[in-house]
Order: C-alpha cells, then sequence, then structure tokens
C-alpha cells in the first residue's frame, strides 16, 4: 500500500468515525453549533498550529546538531515538515518517514536517525504530563493514567540510559542467526538515543516541546471561545493535554478515536459543555491541529517531489528499492 493510499485509508477511518459520534449527538446539535461559530477565529488557530511547527522544528534540528549530522537548516525545515504527512500513524512514529529523507538526502543511516523520533515523542509526552498535571485530580481515574504514564516515561529513561545493560543485550542478539545481523544497527541506534535523552538535551527539548504544544493548547481555548462557550485556559489546558496522553497510550493513528473521545467527553462532563458544541469543537480542533499537520506534509512533500523522491519510493516499495533492506 503506497503512501497516499495509507493517508486515504486514515482519513476514511476517522471520517467514518466522526460520522458515527454526529449521528449519536445529532446533526441538527452539529450544524446549529457551527451556525454560530465565529470563523475569525479559525486562522488564527491554524496559525498557532503552525506556530507549534516552527518551534518543534528547532527541537528537530538541535537533535540533528547534537548527532552531528550535516543537513543545511533549510533542507532540514523542509524534511520536518514532510515528515508530519505521518502525523495520523500509532503514537506519530511513523514520523521515522524523516530518517528515510535524511538518508536520502545525505547518506546518514536511517539507524543512527530514527532515535530522533522517540526522543521527540519522549519529550513531547514529559510535556503532556507536566500540562495535564494542572487538572489530572478533576478525573476519578485520573491519577492512575497519570501514574502509568509517568512510569512508562521513567522505564524508558531508566532503560536507555542503562548502557552496560544494553550493550550486553545487543551482544546477545547478535548471537541469533536470523536478527543477529541486525546488532551494528542497533548499536548505532542506542548510541544516538543514549546522546539525545543526557540530561541537557532532555531538558532543552522538554522545554521547547512545552512551549509548542502549549500553542495547540490555546488554539483549543480560541475554539471554545469561538463557539460561544469560553472555558478557562487552565481547563482548555488540561483536556487537551490529557485526551493527546490517552490517545498516545491507546496508540491508535494519530490518536484518533480515544483522543476525540475525551476531548468531548472531558468537556461534556467537566464544564457542561452542551453536546452539539463539545462535538462540533472536537472536530475542529482536530482540523487545526491533526489533519492540518497532514495537510502541511502532504504539501511539503509534494513541493519537494525532486527532492525527496528516492525516499517516498523507498518507502512505498521498499523490496524492489536497491539498498532498501540494508538502509542502516
Amino acid at each position: 500500500m503506497n503512501l497516499q493510499k495509507k493517508i486515504l485509508l486514515t482519513i476514511a477511518i476517522a471520517a467514518a468515525l466522526y460520522l458515527g459520534a454526529s449521528v449519536w449527538v445529532g446533526w441538527e446539535r452539529i450544524l446549529d453549533a457551527f451556525s454560530r461559530f465565529h470563523w475569525i477565529y479559525l486562522p488564527l488557530c491554524l496559525s498557532l498550529a503552525f506556530g507549534n511547527y516552527l518551534i518543534r522544528f528547532t527541537k528537530w534540528h538541535y537533535y540533528l546538531s547534537i548527532l552531528e549530522i550535516p543537513v543545511s537548516r533549510l533542507v532540514s525545515f523542509q524534511i520536518f515538515l514532510s515528515g508530519m504527512v505521518m502525523s495520523a500513524t500509532p503514537g506519530k512514529f511513523g514520523e521515522v518517514f524523516k530518517s528515510y529523507l535524511v538518508k536520502s538526502v545525505n547518506g546518514d543511516p536511517i539507524s543512527k536517525t530514527a532515535p530522533i523520533v522517540l526522543a521527540e515523542r519522549l519529550t513531547d509526552f514529559i510535556a503532556f504530563l507536566l500540562m495535564a498535571l494542572l487538572g489530572v485530580t478533576l478525573l476519578p481515574n485520573g491519577a492512575l493514567v497519570f501514574g502509568g504514564s509517568v512510569a512508562v516515561v521513567a522505564a524508558i529513561l531508566v532503560l536507555v540510559s542503562w548502557r552496560s545493560f544494553i550493550e550486553r543485550l545487543i551482544v546477545w542478539i547478535e548471537t541469533f542467526p536470523k536478527i543477529g545481523h541486525h546488532a551494528e544497527k542497533l548499536l548505532i541506534a542506542y548510541e544516538s538515543a543514549y546522546k539525545l535523552i543526557a540530561p541537557k538535551p532532555l531538558l532543552w527539548a522538554t522545554l521547547i516541546s512545552l512551549g509548542s504544544w502549549f500553542l495547540e493548547c490555546l488554539a483549543f481555548y480560541f475554539v471554545m471561545r469561538g463557539f460561544g462557550n469560553p472555558v478557562p485556559l487552565f481547563s482548555a489546558t488540561f483536556i487537551y493535554a490529557f485526551a493527546t496522553i490517552l490517545g498516545a497510550l491507546l496508540m491508535t493513528p494519530g490518536g484518533i478515536g480515544p483522543t476525540e473521545g475525551a476531548i468531548g467527553g472531558l468537556l461534556i462532563l467537566l464544564l457542561e459543555v452542551p453536546r452539539g458544541v463539545a462535538l462540533s469543537a472536537t472536530f475542529l480542533i482536530r482540523v487545526c491541529t491533526l489533519w492540518f499537520a497532514v495537510a502541511v506534509g502532504l504539501v511539503t512533500l509534494t513541493a519537494c517531489s525532486h527532492r525527496f523522491a528516492p525516499a517516498v519510493e523507498a518507502i512505498e516499495h521498499p523490496a524492489e528499492t536497491p539498498g532498501m533492506n540494508n538502509a542502516g
């Protein structure tokens, strides 16, 4: 299945879920809510979402510099934006597509740059956890979700930092006939991951994530104002952060389903927002964030097709692309 078909399939699944939710709430309520929306807020929300991408790009380029990967800032920006075409993948880990793009530009092995995506998701997750602290006690099981999330982050940090254990594990993997030949790639990937989660990079990247993702929380705040149901910024930040965490933990493509359910449900249960407005606001904020990101990625990838054609071909037809089975 090629890249375009994968995107279309994800959109179709999302559309089916959104349609089902609309039928459940009632078309009349949805149409009434949108008829009263102040559309002047839409450009503002899209601008805030794009501001998020600009700030997150600084983290991506910072990680490239840590790993001493020579890519100009312009090409790096094109790679970063193109990678967002894979935003609607479980945990956004499909953004490892950026590693294919880097390889097509300067030949750096995928195993060296792929850990950047892990580091990006990890620091994003920590940032969302910090923002969710604003209201985690408002939910009956909020502390449980928060505690589980902290445990996952802590386990990843401890595991990656335990150098002697990981190196022994890779040596052990090398003894297996069918997977042993991947040991060198695993070692390269681990060396990158170890550098990226060192205390200083971890702190800086988490601060960047806090600033960038808060812009999308702010966009959600303005979406609610646009529907004439303003909510406190405190509540908007908590709801958006908590819903994003839930979507990431359940690993659905782009968080589709759990994230929308959490946003709409929390608006109704915690803030007593009318169902029609809650669902409409959920649809709109996801268009301004998730689907806008996919669109930006698709437009950038198309515009830079002359530069990234080999990478797109490789990810769509890996078996037919020379050298992709040993891409590194």
